[in-house]
C-alpha cells in the first residue's frame, strides 16, 4: 500500500528508512518535488499569512495552499512530466509488495503535495493508498 507520513512522524510510528520515499525537494526524488517557483510562491504567501495566524500555523499553511492553487498546479506539473510519472508508477509498483511512504515536512494537519502524489498514483495506476491526513477544502 503506498501512504504518508511527516519526516518528524517517521521514527514516532517506527517507519523504517528503507519504506520511504522523500518527496522534498533536493531529497533524491525532484521529479515528484514541487518546482522551486511553486515552492517559492507557497512560501511567500505562508510568510504573509503567519502574520496573522501566528508563526508554524496550520491555519496559515493550509490557507497558502488553497490561495496559491498549489494543488491543481502540482498535478499539472506531474501530469505534464513523463519522468515524473515513470517515478511514481515505479514507486506504486513497488507498493503491490509493501508499504511504501511518501515523506515530506507537514504533519497530518497541514496540506502537503505528497497527498496529491497519493491521488494521482490511485487514479492513474490503481495503486491502493491511505491517505492519513486531511484533504484541504477550498474556500466557500
Amino acid at each position: 500500500m503506498l501512504r504518508e507520513a511527516g519526516l518528524s512522524e517517521m521514527r514516532k510510528r517506527g517507519i523504517q528508512k528503507d519504506q520511504c520515499v522523500f518527496v522534498a525537494r533536493n531529497r533524491g526524488n525532484d521529479e515528484i518535488a514541487p518546482t522551486e517557483s511553486l515552492l517559492q510562491g507557497f512560501m511567500q504567501r505562508k510568510k504573509n499569512l503567519e502574520r496573522k495566524f501566528g508563526k508554524g500555523s496550520a491555519e496559515a499553511h493550509n490557507q497558502a495552499f488553497l490561495d496559491c492553487d498549489y494543488e491543481n498546479r502540482f498535478r499539472n506539473q506531474i501530469m505534464e512530466n513523463p519522468e515524473a510519472l515513470k517515478k511514481l508508477a515505479a514507486i506504486s509498483q513497488r507498493a503491490q509488495e509493501s508499504d511504501v511512504f511518501l515523506v515530506c515536512y507537514e504533519g497530518p494537519a497541514k496540506a502537503c503535495h505528497r497527498r496529491t502524489l497519493l491521488r494521482i498514483a490511485e487514479e492513474t495506476f490503481g495503486t491502493q493508498v491511505l491517505i492519513e491526513g486531511g484533504r484541504t477544502q477550498k474556500r466557500s
